[in-house]
């Protein structure tokens, strides 16, 4: 059972569909990206993986920080849950950066299906340590 869900949600399978969407820098800082949400994305039956919706939040806070020149690593982040997410809904996923202090970043995102928000996120992300940022290792 373990490996079976290992298999279907690692982040191997759902890496190319966040590479697909581009998120594209708002006049008043924030990103966003439209989202479909596709069976491969699935939970339970007809809805959106509740890991996914994370994963989803965590990248629009993460390209919020690299439109911005910044790279930093997720430290903290809490998800709020608010209506179910059906397959088949384009999604609009949207961040926007709070503020920074000392190396830490505090950003929020949210996830919109039309004019109703379905999930959103806070997180704090930190500045790294030169070098630990690179790919292949």
């Amino acid at each position: 059972m373990l490996l079976y869900l290992l298999n279907n949600l690692s982040l191997l399978s759902i890496r190319p569909s966040l590479d697909a969407y581009v998120f594209s820098p708002q006049f008043d800082g924030t990103v966003s990206a439209p989202f479909v949400v596709s069976p491969k994305h699935q939970g339970y039956t007809g809805l959106l993986h509740g890991g996914m919706t994370s994963t989803l939040l965590d990248a629009a806070m993460t390209h919020c920080l690299f439109s911005q020149g910044i790279q930093a690593l997720t430290a903290e982040l809490t998800v709020r849950f608010m209506e179910p997410i059906r397959l088949g809904q384009t999604l609009m996923v949207c961040a926007k950066m709070l503020g920074q202090r000392r190396g830490i970043y505090q950003l929020e995102a949210w996830l919109m299906a039309g004019q109703q928000k379905v999930a959103r996120a806070s997180a704090k992300f930190i500045a790294p340590s030169p070098g630990s940022l690179a790919h292949g290792n």
